[in-house]
């Protein structure tokens, strides 16, 4: 652009080859240079070169903004700030407005869209991290509406202009003209593709501005097939897949959801986000055999993906810590975890997932110091991951640390003060501490946030059966049984409390034999009469009912089951059998004394 004068100058002459044409078959041949010799040659060339002359000068004439257009594409080329834009843009109209041949007249053109939407850029980039009055913001953003509403008269094939349109109506809650523009750029695109345009960058932006679009809608369906859409148009676009595959899981289309991230681990197979999500939901879906079948088969084919193994641990400890397994199958199953742990930071030692987990797993298997090793690594790498400080808390209780273990929920406590499931784990570590009036305090105020929160209501009847409350206790378990869903792991712990206040409390007014029966069978189904504690429950509530040959056979079992578990209630289990043995129903009611601690702060943030 920078030649443009001369490239004008040689379009001049090629005016004048127009012009002679008309004139016959001499005229072209004293346009091309004249090709005859002697006196009349000489004269026929000189006739050429005055007519060239005269229709040069008519040229420039006629074409009064050559000038200006020249000065815009030298300005344009060595400046580029808001203020030279401007320039540009006065620049490029006058041209306009003085005239200009067919090409310079199209070229000038785009070059004024371009500085238009150009500027509008360098207006919007003062809002980019800064916090304006709402009036600066209107400001600025009606100025680049106005510079971009010019773009797109000088270009209305200028997409980005359309784009940018779209994104500041969105900002300012306009949705109805945001998609608007967005729909005429979207189009625009489309035909392009249509049209066979090769180029992978249109499909990319027509991916782009379609997830915009998206979002800008208010029905659900309609969204997902915008995101669909994106998808189709750029297969790779790893943001139009999450977004597909949230949209689809939350309004419960799973099994779409699944497969859109089959087909795009297709194309992506390492991809990490679809890989984590698939399992995830497969997880979810009880599909844990499933999920652990899709990571062996890869694992297979990519044996030396650090993240797989560590994807396949998390479901080895999933299988561990739920349902009702054995003790030595348990015991296998973290084995089985720690080792493909081992074999993902084998692979690549900057896997932190996988040192999360193997310090988790340890704790299971109850080697601390391999776990503290692990938190120890995982502070200096990144220290802000949240499950750190649970790690630390449950290290502090494995080894008796109480003390330590509530200070550092205390902390976390404080940074997340409405959190409901901090504030029951730090109740739950109060009770622990001997402290059940502050856990009660908490208790209290999270079941009157939440009358239905069964987990609430179960930790407050269990505060309560600690403070000797049976009456209260039972009435906060029985409701938190009308409240848990059927399928949750915790509904056999909780029938399980119940039944035993119901069986063991000393007073007369609230033991229940026959409910003690009911609710204690089903803990034990629940749980397969594999947790020793469940079954001495069991032989607690036939012994309230005067059943004392099938107590002894339950208590029984429960010791054989508690020696095999190692059961730190072993000798209580035993005392259980004997007091059976001698047909006397077991009774017991624990009234925990309020311990009192020195504040480690006067106030230490936390509202209890």
């Amino acid at each position: 652009m920078v030649l443009r004068k001369g490239f004008c100058r040689i379009r001049a002459a090629c005016c004048v080859e127009s012009s002679l044409r008309a004139r016959g078959f001499w005229g072209l041949l004293l346009a091309c240079g004249g090709f005859l010799s002697g006196a009349s040659g000489s004269y026929l060339v000189a006739f050429g070169q005055d007519a060239a002359k005269k229709a040069d000068s008519q040229a420039t004439d006629d074409y009064k903004g050559t000038e200006a257009f020249e000065e815009a594409n030298r300005l344009r080329v060595t400046e580029s700030s808001k203020e030279s834009l401007g320039k540009v843009i006065e620049l490029c109209k006058k041209a306009l407005e003085l005239g200009l041949d067919e090409l310079d007249s199209a070229d000038a053109k785009k070059m004024l869209g371009a500085a238009n939407f150009q500027r509008a850029q360098r207006s919007l980039e003062e809002l980019a991290g800064a916090r304006l009055p709402a009036a600066r913001v209107t400001k600025v953003t009606t100025e680049a509406m106005q510079d971009l509403q010019a773009a797109i008269e000088a270009d209305d094939q200028l997409v980005d202009a359309y784009v940018m349109k779209g994104r500041i109506h969105l900002l300012r809650q306009e949705i109805n003209k945001g998609g608007e523009a967005l729909d005429i750029a979207r189009t625009k695109l489309q035909a392009m593709v249509d049209a066979g345009q090769k180029d992978p960058e249109i499909k990319k932006k027509l991916s782009e501005v379609i997830i915009m679009r998206s979002v800008s809608r208010q029905d659900v369906d309609e969204r997902i097939d915008d995101l669909l859409k994106a998808i189709e148009a750029d297969p790779e676009n790893e943001k139009a897949i999450q977004l597909t595959v949230e949209s689809l899981a939350s309004v419960g289309r799973n099994e779409e959801a699944q497969e859109t991230i089959r087909k795009f681990l297709e194309v992506d197979p390492n991809n990490e986000y679809a890989l984590r999500r698939l399992v995830l939901m497969l997880v979810q879906g009880e599909k844990v055999d499933q999920a652990q079948s899709l990571l062996n088969e890869r694992i297979e084919k990519q044996p030396d993906t650090s993240v797989l193994y560590s994807l396949r641990s998390s479901l080895w400890l999933t299988k561990a810590s739920t349902g009702n397994p054995g003790p030595e199958e348990r015991k296998g199953w973290l084995e089985s975890a720690k080792g493909d742990c081992d074999k993902a930071i084998e692979l690549d030692a900057e896997n932190l997932d996988a040192f999360l987990n193997r310090a988790r797993i340890c704790l299971a298997l109850k080697d601390y110091e391999q776990a503290k090793k692990d938190v120890d690594y995982l502070q200096q790498k990144r220290p802000d991951i949240p499950d750190l400080a649970f790690l630390k808390m449950d290290i502090a209780i494995q080894e008796k640390r109480i003390g330590d273990a509530i200070a550092e929920l205390e902390r976390l406590v404080q940074l997340n003060p409405e959190n409901r499931m901090l504030l029951m784990q730090l109740a739950s570590m109060y009770q622990m501490d001997d402290r059940p009036r502050k856990a009660l305090r908490i208790a209290d105020r999270l079941v009157n946030a939440e009358q239905t929160d069964w987990q609430a209501l179960r930790l407050r009847g269990d505060v309560r059966l600690a403070l000797g409350q049976h009456g209260e206790a039972i009435a906060d378990y029985e409701e938190a049984v009308k409240n848990i869903p059927e399928d949750q792991d915790d509904l056999s712990g909780v029938l399980n409390n119940l039944s035993w206040v119901l069986s063991t409390s000393p007073e007369d007014s609230v033991r229940n034999g026959d409910r003690a029966l009911e609710t204690g069978l089903k803990a034990c189904e629940l749980t397969e009469y594999k947790k020793s504690h469940i079954l001495s429950t069991l032989a607690a509530a036939y012994a309230e009912a005067g059943q004392f040959d099938k107590a002894i056979e339950w208590s029984t079992k429960a010791v054989e089951l508690g020696a095999k578990e190692e059961s730190e209630q072993l000798d209580q289990l035993k005392e259980e059998l004997k007091s059976y043995q001698d047909k006397k129903p077991w009774r017991e009611k624990k009234q925990t004394e309020e311990k009192q601690s020195k504040p480690v702060k006067p106030d230490s943030g936390i509202d209890t």
